[in-house]
């Protein structure tokens, strides 16, 4: 006892005081079989605290194996034995040692394999359980062991005889190490295997059937789930548990849904067993929408995929009265059509859908079926009439959530209008696939912009000059000789974001404000006030001035941009000039170097004060 607390404190002044690995090395050689074992215990928990040195991980598992098979002999104490089976125990501990310093990169010394080997060679028979006990911990092993043939046939050698026991606690351990070395092990199983895993599923123990339902749901993968959800479904037709069955509809949606690439398959195994039910399952229904979506979505399986869903729509349409869930199924299928080919559409299918929905009411969470009534009617103008009459007992009607109610009148207006709607709709799968320019500088749709301009005014803001600013930085390249583009102020960030809308000026007007252009060129001057005013250029507001006049007022008169232009000049002598407007003027008069930017251009920017004139 003395030897196996000195290799507890050895441990503990590993973890806290420094290396004390070469004196637990030490206790490895104790005659003591108790301190030895502890020695080896504690190395195997400090390990990784040492580096994980390639020399001591050998040393340790030829250690550990030496214990093992001196275990096996029956050369340890009578102590540790359990009856007749010589310590059960010191061979399980060992065996957790080395699952603790396995890895899969380890090259294994030979002593730690052959150890291994005469555990699993051990005889089965009586009822002696804490043979089974090592058996299954050895089954541990191997899999945290480098892969090696001999120990994987070995291995399911041990899980087929735990599988095939009549002994129900030993199918018990078989499925669990079944589950243990699936991952690992799966290419390696025999029909045998899963013969005897179908024993335990129609075994007489319900426990047995829970356990091994779940093993059956862990086993599925891309390969193999074919064979795991009819199983699941011969199982669930020979059951009558509700419970069980519920259990094993939401394995099969999850397995469905995650493993499954196959549309026609999922077609003629999950449809039946949806169509099957009054009130179908959502998480089967969803797990066979998300197959489809997958073969629409795959090239080399679109035209299976398109083929499986016209199968499967006539089999829902061939009942008169069709669930929510069916609703949700077929709108969702006929919206992958219309994404896929709109042309391609069946009108019988289009129809038959509109008939079903007269007698279902619409539900908040029903986002496929309006989106598939948008579908329709913006590709099939005969049904726009039926359809805005369906749905505006929805929009109408109060006593319906506000969510339906907008879900309703915005499908509504997209209907109202359909040749608009597709051009909108055209307009933005161009702009999101980069077919056409874009540009996102232009923040006039602001809310209270747009409320401004339809009631005839024009919000004010504030301009003011950045030092530094050239005229060459200005917006030219939104000007041009017809219909001049939207274009941001030189001053602060509040006047960029106000843009104005696009100006459409006629050759007529444009050849006025060139014959004009000394007397608009001397009027277009910077004002010390600025205001934006209703007729569409900065000018500086008089003493006494009323400068909040509104276009929505109808005595004042409507006057637009070109006319403004015009009459600057006659206006000319009424404006106050300031200091700062004298010096643009001069430098306007002194420079005599010709501007790469028409004249109109140069007025206009003068007019809306957005650049000084050089």
């Amino acid at each position: 006892m003395v030897g196996v607390a000195a290799v507890r404190c050895g441990q503990e002044l590993q973890e806290t005081a420094g290396d004390q690995v070469p004196h637990l090395l030490h206790l490895l050689t104790d005659q003591d079989p108790a301190v030895a074992l502890a020695a080896v215990s504690s190395l195997a928990k400090v390990y990784k605290k040492c580096g994980q040195k390639a020399a001591l991980r050998d040393q340790l598992g030829r250690s550990a194996s030496h214990l093992l098979v001196q275990a096996l002999n029956g050369a340890l104490p009578k102590d540790y034995q359990v009856n007749a089976l010589p310590a059960p125990f010191v061979q399980i501990q060992m065996l957790r040692v080395l699952q603790q310093i396995s890895s899969r990169e380890w090259q294994v010394p030979e002593e730690v394999l052959e150890a291994v080997r005469q555990v699993l060679g051990q005889p089965w028979g009586g009822k002696e359980m804490a043979l089974y006990a090592v058996l299954l911990e050895c089954v541990f092993t191997v899999t945290a062991l480098p892969h090696h043939d001999d120990l994987t046939i070995s291995v399911l050698r041990v899980v087929l005889g735990f599988l095939k026991s009549s002994n129900v606690d030993l199918k018990y351990v078989g499925l669990k190490a079944l589950a243990s070395v699936f991952s690992v092990l799966e290419e390696a199983l025999t029909p045998g295997h899963l013969e005897a895993v179908l024993d335990c599923l129609y075994h007489s123990d319900p426990n047995l059937q829970a356990k091994t339902l779940k093993l059956l749901c862990s086993m599925a993968n891309t390969h193999n789930y074919q064979a795991v959800c009819t199983t699941l479904l011969e199982f669930s037709g020979r059951t009558k548990d509700e419970a069980t069955q519920r259990v094993i509809v939401g394995e099969l949606s999850s397995i469905v849904s995650q493993h499954c690439r196959d549309a026609a398959w999922c077609v003629g195994v999950v449809a039946p067993v949806i169509l099957a039910h009054p009130s179908p399952d959502r998480r089967l229904v969803k797990a066979l929408i998300q197959v489809m979506e997958r073969g629409f979505q795959s090239d080399h399986s679109s035209r299976a995929s398109m083929e499986a869903s016209q199968e499967l729509l006539l089999k829902v349409f061939s009942y008169d009265c069709l669930p929510e869930a069916l609703v949700t199924l077929v709108s969702s299928v006929l919206n992958l059509h219309y994404a896929r080919d709109p042309k391609q559409v069946s009108k019988y299918f289009t129809d038959t859908l509109l008939e079903r929905l007269k007698d279902n009411s619409l539900r908040e969470s029903d986002t496929a079926v309006f989106r598939c009534l948008k579908n329709m009617g913006l590709n099939d103008k005969s049904v726009c009439p039926e359809i805005l009459c369906y749905l505006r007992r929805y929009a109408a009607d109060g006593s319906h959530g506000a969510a339906l109610l907008q879900k309703s009148s915005e499908t509504c207006r997209w209907l109202t209008n359909p040749k608009l709607s597709q051009r909108i709709i055209q307009r933005q799968e161009d702009i999101l696939n980069h077919r056409v320019p874009l540009d996102l500088t232009l923040s006039f749709l602001d809310g209270y912009v747009v409320e401004s301009l339809e009631g005839g005014g024009a919000p004010y803001k504030p301009f003011s000059d950045t030092p530094g600013q050239t005229p060459q930085e200005g917006p030219d390249s939104h000007w041009g000789s017809g219909t001049t583009g939207a274009t941001t102020s030189t001053g602060s960030e509040d006047a960029r974001s106000s843009s104005s809308a696009g100006l459409t000026f006629t050759s007529h007007g444009s050849n006025i404000l060139s014959n004009r252009g000394s007397s608009i060129m001397s009027s277009m001057v910077v004002p010390s006030r600025r205001v934006w005013s209703t007729t569409g250029r900065i000018r500086k507001g008089s003493e006494g001035e009323d400068l909040t006049r509104h276009y929505g007022d109808p005595t004042s008169p409507k006057e637009g941009l070109l006319t403004t232009l015009l009459r600057a000049g006659e206006d000319d002598d009424d404006d106050d000039v300031t200091e700062g407007s004298v010096e643009m003027a001069d430098e306007a008069q002194e420079d005599k170097t010709p501007d790469a930017r028409s004249q109109l251009t140069q007025a206009l920017l003068a007019g809306l004060g957005m650049a000084k004139i050089k």
